[in-house]
């Protein structure tokens, strides 16, 4: 598979792109702002998705990945907050595709959707006037080429009866923040976090699998876990490219640290290895392991359009444009 590469951009001196979407309309990336007495800057009420974009320097054309499954799940985290907004899928899609035409962007990329409560002086129970943010940014690998040490968090992650953990709300993100900081103070690239009940949740902003006796096994959605979209994408490569079953079960920690592979898995971080958890190796410490190297690749092929049975999955942003 020939290697993408980053194509330069047109940039203002101070950000990367020249162009944000505000409902619906482009501003200078410097006119992005909010009032600090809204409700979502006093009360942390938004919510978001994050989506990717791949060039293929192979067909000359960029990738949009699964861009309305994100923004039906966008609505779907509105819902449980209680925003009342936007909620046509196919606008808000062509909004956030038309966004990267207009800053003529030919780059991996991550892209942005996110909608606050603008509400003047706002309270904590406003559930509007609602507006929406886009933004879409070069960015490659989100940890780069090597595998991640990670360490399991003393911090615990949120449970459903506190906070809805299975959408994108901005709030919930506090909790792997500070797991990562934590991590981060003590010398790891990356962190887990585990549920009040001692379970495997998630990540830091990623989902978690783990191949232990030959098995594919993940934490269900009732752990206290996002409904991934990249996960979900997992999921559906291992069952029908690899003919994996794959467990959907509650993992212990001391599952993790006899582990096979482990791998985490998300818009930014992609699908990427875990070499150890808490100083334990996890295989040879080093190298992902054969199902995690075969769903790696399997996953940067579907994100181009280059599997038939997936090809559903990707928009080509400029060909879009053309038809």
């Amino acid at each position: 598979m020939k290697t993408d590469r980053m194509v330069p951009l047109m940039s203002t001196a101070s950000s990367p792109v020249r162009y944000l979407l505000h409902d619906g309309e482009l501003i200078e990336y410097a006119d992005a702002k909010m009032h600090v007495l809204s409700t979502s800057m006093k009360y942390g009420v938004g919510v978001f998705e994050g989506f990717r974009a791949y060039w293929s320097e192979e067909d000359g054309e960029l990738y949009a990945f699964r861009v309305q499954d994100h923004m039906r799940r966008l609505l779907d985290s509105m819902r449980v907050v209680e925003i009342a907004g936007p909620a046509d899928i196919d606008v808000l899609s062509d909004q956030l595709l038309g966004l990267v035409r207009a800053n003529e962007l030919r780059a991996n990329l991550h892209m942005r959707a996110q909608v606050f409560v603008d509400s003047p002086d706002g309270k904590p129970d406003d559930t509007g006037p609602a507006t929406v943010y886009m933004a879409a940014i070069p960015m490659g690998n989100y940890f780069g080429a090597t595998g991640l040490d990670v360490q399991i968090s003393s911090w615990a992650r949120l449970s459903d009866r506190a906070m809805p953990p299975r959408i994108k709300s901005i709030a919930n993100y506090q909790n792997g923040r500070l797991a990562l900081l934590e991590a981060r103070r003590n010398g790891y690239g990356a962190a887990l976090l585990l549920t009040e009940s001692g379970h495997v949740a998630e990540g830091a902003g990623y989902n978690v699998f783990m191949v232990r006796q030959g098995r594919l096994c993940t934490p269900p959605s009732t752990e206290s876990i996002l409904e991934g979209i990249t996960r979900d994408s997992v999921l559906q490569l291992a069952a029908t490219e690899l003919g994996l079953d794959v467990d959907l079960r509650p993992i212990d920690r001391t599952e993790l640290y006899s582990a096979d592979e482990i791998f985490v898995c998300g818009s930014a971080a992609e699908v990427n290895h875990v070499t150890s958890v808490d100083r334990t190796p996890i295989g040879d410490g080093s190298a992902a392991g054969p199902i995690t190297s075969q769903l790696q690749d399997l996953y940067q092929q579907a994100v181009r359009g280059r599997i038939e049975k997936y090809r559903d999955w990707v928009i080509p942003v400029y060909g879009a444009a053309t038809r």
